[in-house]
């Protein structure tokens, strides 16, 4: 008999969507920073060791044929710059998490938690690794939980929470835009 994770998401730790004046959004993206430290701090390493990025893209692209293949690009290259080192830019944090938190009161944003790199279906804390792992507060937060595959074959969960005719226009919106991938 396997186990259910639920696991609660805080304001501090999502990621967030922020759509900004110059018809750009950002994504902002909490990224695990061990091995990008130097020295690197070990992959058992228990403890908090996240980092951010903000992924950029205009927002007509974003809406274009090619909107998943424009969204999945700017991500890749955010987190592909922490390579360059995961306190570059940072004096510049303190302004981007107060925009963040000064556009969240004025309407919120969506909030993307969770990677398929934490692994939390091999979690086993003695009474069976989980049948399923959900995030309980996203149907509050707004957030898009996102996470490996139970059966571990490499592919992704993702889990969200929106109205139905929300989820109707976003299945379709994304249907189309993974057929031109």
């Amino acid at each position: 008999m396997g186990t259910t994770i639920a696991g609660p998401i805080g304001d501090g730790c999502p990621a967030k969507v922020e759509a900004v004046r110059d018809n750009k959004l950002h994504l902002g993206i909490n990224v695990d920073a061990r091995s990008r430290l130097r020295p690197s701090v070990p992959g058992n390493y228990f403890g908090n060791c996240l980092t951010s990025c903000v992924a950029i893209a205009e927002r007509n692209e974003l809406l274009g044929e090619k909107g998943v293949a424009v969204a999945a690009k700017a991500i890749s290259e955010a987190i592909r710059n922490l390579d360059d080192g995961v306190l570059k830019g940072a004096g510049k944090w303190l302004s981007l998490l107060l925009t963040l938190k000064k556009d969240k009161l004025l309407g919120g944003v969506p909030e993307i938690a969770g990677s398929p790199r934490f692994e939390l279906y091999n979690a086993d804390f003695g009474w069976g690794k989980p049948t399923k792992v959900e995030m309980i507060s996203i149907d509050k937060t707004g957030a898009i939980r996102v996470s490996e595959t139970r059966d571990g074959a490499g592919g992704i969960e993702i889990g969200m929470v929106l109205n139905k005719h929300v989820m109707e226009e976003f299945a379709s919106v994304f249907a189309k835009g993974l057929e031109i991938l």
